[in-house]
């Protein structure tokens, strides 16, 4: 009779024979992982620098009203961290600026336009072009802009033009007319000055509460201990159901001989996390990077963090164990697994914010296993409830290792 201890003792002694070309194979992973994750991070604070999209105005600007606009754009109005106006002398330079991608979109002002404002008449309006076909992100926030633009202006000149019409129907003298048109008209500009003050303004971060760091950070560690089984393909290889079946006729079940071997395999995958995330821990003491969600970077707080990472670690192991389980031959197992977890990554938001997905992608993102993990990695860089989270790990954990022991059980029959 073979003894579980016994067997286990084997598993492991085989596992750390493997080891050396595990090790290798997760270093490249890591090195890859690390340097895209250093790319996006370095490249997204590029881009908030040049957060600003830039509006081409073509026309006379000189008229006093629409200079007063443009002034308060550039100066004044909250939009000037959003907007940059460039004035261009004809259109024909506002369209190859806009072609070469210098703009992302531009407004042809015209004397109709500049007559109609000053006789408050709004029986003219502003020529407003953007890019045609597949729309990307700048001509959507151009068009939400040009949606806002569009109901502060109708409004506040409806108003205007209706009080006038009141007053010139009740008798109201032209000079009185104009007093109280100016005064209403300075009561829209000043609530238009303060209208961010209404509204507290919370900043959300990329996704899910995180900063553009910190989403990026999880979305690439959580990838990089996803792949970790795949790291270790090696010790799925080479196992023969006379094997299973020899084992079982020396009092070792399939229960036991799974427990057995995902036992070892978990130890590397946690043992693989821990020395990665000293690496990175290295790397943010260099500044390289800063996670702002990680207090002080400081080992205490990159500990607790580490810890908080082993029921990630425990589900994608159990996870990586059914699939080569339940998959057979080298190249399924290679093949299949790879394609997998990359697609498993993509939906979960790993590579791309997954608020940018259609709302049925982002459930199924949320729910299958990455999603889970990915979720509660947001929460515990958050300090917020994990709960959930961990009970659904711990579901998908016994689920897979019983899928497993039964795939087993068919085998050794």
């Amino acid at each position: 009779m073979v003894k579980f201890r016994d067997y286990l003792i084997i598993q492991y002694k085989r596992i750390f024979k493997l080891l050396p070309g595990i090790v290798a194979m997760i270093l490249v992973v890591a090195a890859l992982l690390g340097a895209a994750g250093v790319a996006l991070m370095y490249s997204d604070a590029y881009n908030e620098e040049q957060q600003r999209y830039k509006l081409g105005v073509v026309g006379d600007t000189d008229d006093e009203m629409i200079s007063l606009g443009v002034y308060m754009i550039g100066t004044l109005d909250e939009s000037r961290y959003m907007i940059e106006l460039v004035e261009f002398d004809d259109e024909e330079a506002a369209k190859d600026a806009m072609r070469s991608a210098d703009i992302s979109a531009y407004i042809v002002i015209t004397e109709e336009f500049s007559d109609a404002l000053n006789a408050m008449t709004n029986d003219s309006k502003l020529k407003y072009y953007a890019t045609s076909g597949q729309k990307g992100i700048s001509n959507v926030m151009m068009d939400e802009i040009a949606a806002i633009a569009t109901n502060i202006i109708v409004y506040s000149e409806t108003g205007i033009c209706t009080l006038r019409e009141i007053m010139k129907q009740e008798g109201f003298d032209k000079a009185t007319r104009h007093e109280n048109i100016d005064d209403l008209f300075m009561i829209y500009l000043a609530a238009l000055m303060i209208r961010t003050n209404v509204a507290e303004i919370t900043e959300l971060g990329l996704s899910d509460g995180l900063s553009t760091p910190a989403y990026y950070f999880a979305g690439i560690l959580s990838f990089f201990m996803l792949l970790l089984s795949f790291c270790a393909i090696s010790f799925f290889l080479g196992q023969k159901n006379a094997q299973y079946k020899f084992m079982g006729s020396k009092g070792v079940t399939a229960r036991y001989q799974i427990v057995a071997e995902y036992i070892p395999f978990l130890t590397i995958n946690v043992l693989c996390t821990a020395v990665t995330l000293g690496v990175m821990f290295v790397v943010m003491q260099m500044g390289i990077f800063d996670i702002q969600e990680i207090a002080g970077n400081t080992i205490r707080n990159f500990l607790n963090f580490g810890i908080k990472l082993i029921p990630v670690c425990i589900m994608f192991s159990a996870l990586g164990f059914m699939i080569f389980e339940i998959l057979i031959g080298v190249i399924n197992k290679i093949l299949v697994a790879f394609m997998l977890y990359i697609g498993m990554g993509y939906v979960s938001g790993y590579f791309y914010p997954k608020t940018f997905f259609p709302e049925l992608v982002q459930k199924i993102g949320e729910s299958i296993p990455s999603g889970v993990a990915f979720g509660y990695m947001g929460e515990v860089l958050k300090r917020g409830h994990e709960e959930k989270y961990l009970l659904a790990m711990l579901g998908y954990t016994i689920a897979f290792l019983i899928v497993s022991m039964v795939l087993r059980h068919q085998k050794m029959k």
